[in-house]
């Protein structure tokens, strides 16, 4: 029997351990997060993961390189010679108008460019989506349709009627039935309201 007692002691002692290791574990999980917040911070400043990386490094150093000639020239004109204080004043100016610059230039190409994994959907994954003709018309030969994915975006998909079905015109509703392997085409039917 103390044998017995004697596992059980063994077992509330292991239970306790694996609370004690689930909240280090958690606490440093919290820490972590923590620390990625503020990363995530100063990469959002400088649009770091919403526009390609070389936009920011090319940016940074052209609009740096070319402020630091420029302020190292200015300040030794000024002078009349090249002073060992110039370069520290020069290079934290120049850092400054190119990481300004940065700011700049990733808002207005994150407008343009989307790395931020949204993208589009595959075409198949359309199949059901609901949408209305862009072309003038849409027959059992071809058409256009203007429909939004899951993920927002705005698509023009190629499709045709089903060989029964009536002609329709821009502007009318219609829901992609399913993506055909053989024309690429979606097979199309008009949306009843």
């Amino acid at each position: 029997m103390d044998g017995g007692g004697a596992n059980h002691g063994a077992d509330v002692d292991h239970d306790a351990d694996i609370a004690h290791e689930a909240d280090a574990d958690h606490e440093a999980d919290a820490d972590h997060g923590h620390d990625a917040d503020h990363d995530h911070g100063l990469a959002a400043f400088f649009g770091i993961g919403r526009v390609p990386f070389m936009v920011v490094w090319l940016t940074l150093f052209i609009f740096a390189g070319f402020t630091g000639i420029f302020l190292n020239r200015v300040l030794q004109v000024r002078a009349g010679e090249y002073r060992g204080w110039f370069f520290p004043l020069s290079a934290l100016a120049s850092l400054g108008v190119g990481a300004v610059s940065v700011k700049f230039a990733a808002s207005a190409i994150a407008k343009l460019v989307d790395v931020g994994g949204r993208g589009c959907s595959a075409r198949r994954e359309l199949s059901g989506a609901v949408g209305v003709v862009a072309s003038p018309v849409l027959d059992h030969k071809f058409g256009e349709v203007r429909v939004h994915d899951s993920r927002g975006n705005e698509l023009i998909v190629h499709g045709h009627l089903g060989d029964g079905d009536r002609e329709l015109k821009q502007g009318d509703k219609v829901v992609l039935i399913e993506l055909e392997n053989d024309s690429g085409l979606f097979q199309v039917a008009a949306l009843k309201e």
